[in-house]
């Protein structure tokens, strides 16, 4: 196992999650159809597959994934997905608010920690304080990879869905844009939301208001946040999770 797989599995174990609270509300759908924007290797949705189907889930289910982060290996979700017969489709396209090209930056001791379009990770103290603790002998000029990447919006793709159960949005710092570039296929299919907020520390109150406000206008409500303890110590952002159902869903 390389060092910086060891790093993700790490914070994935001391990461919150809803896991159970998402296998719940959907243990009775006939088929599932998740979006996992910020897919990274895919953790996410297996954890969840694997929830489901160790509660007897037995249905279809359909995996939309979207990263544009091209050199993570995801051949070991792809063997996943073949064992558990899911239907998978992956788009190498970042997701946003705006049809464009755009630049996308990863960190590359820690591949995780990338986003769509915006990180704002880059010249944090979060960065410069796991650098010392981590990477000590990285050299400035040698932390981050920036390369142009196509941006769509949800609403923008061509994809034919009868249904949408779960949207879950993990792109450091850039929710609310690819939120505002799904309002119709949110509207329309009202699923289940999990989303990460990052931000840093002094702008996190109004990053928070303005995501609520958002899903309250398209009728959502916020039924569980919890932090993510790691990010907040020696750091100058904050990071939380938050899963919101919709009031008619």
């Amino acid at each position: 196992m390389s060092y910086n797989t060891l790093l993700y599995k790490i914070a994935s174990i001391l990461s919150p999650n809803f896991y159970k609270e998402i296998s719940d509300l959907l243990s009775n759908k006939s088929t599932l159809t998740i979006f996992d924007v910020g897919f990274y290797n895919g953790e996410f949705t297996k954890n969840l597959v694997e929830n489901l189907q160790r509660n007897n889930y037995k249905n279809n289910i359909e995996i939309y994934s979207f990263d544009p982060n091209h050199k993570i290996d995801r051949s070991a979700f792809n063997s996943f997905a073949e064992s558990r017969n899911l239907i998978w489709k992956h788009f190498n396209d970042a997701l946003g608010d705006k049809v464009s090209s755009e630049k996308f930056t990863t960190l590359k001791n820690f591949p995780s920690s990338g986003s769509s379009v915006n990180n704002i990770l880059v010249n944090s103290l979060w960065l410069k304080t796991r650098r010392v603790i981590f990477s000590p002998f990285t050299k400035k000029d040698n932390i981050t990879e920036t390369y142009d990447v196509n941006q769509k919006t949800i609403d923008s793709l061509n994809l034919n869905l009868e249904s949408l159960d779960i949207l879950k949005i993990d792109v450091e710092g850039y929710s609310y844009q690819v939120l505002l570039g799904a309002k119709n296929t949110i509207a329309m299919f009202k699923p289940v939301i999990q989303l990460e907020i990052l931000s840093r520390k002094k702008d996190f109150i109004k990053s928070r208001e303005e995501i609520l406000n958002l899903l309250n206008d398209l009728g959502y409500t916020l039924q569980n946040e919890k932090k993510h303890l790691t990010t907040h110590v020696l750091s100058d952002v904050m990071c939380v999770d938050l899963l919101f159902l919709h009031k008619h869903g």
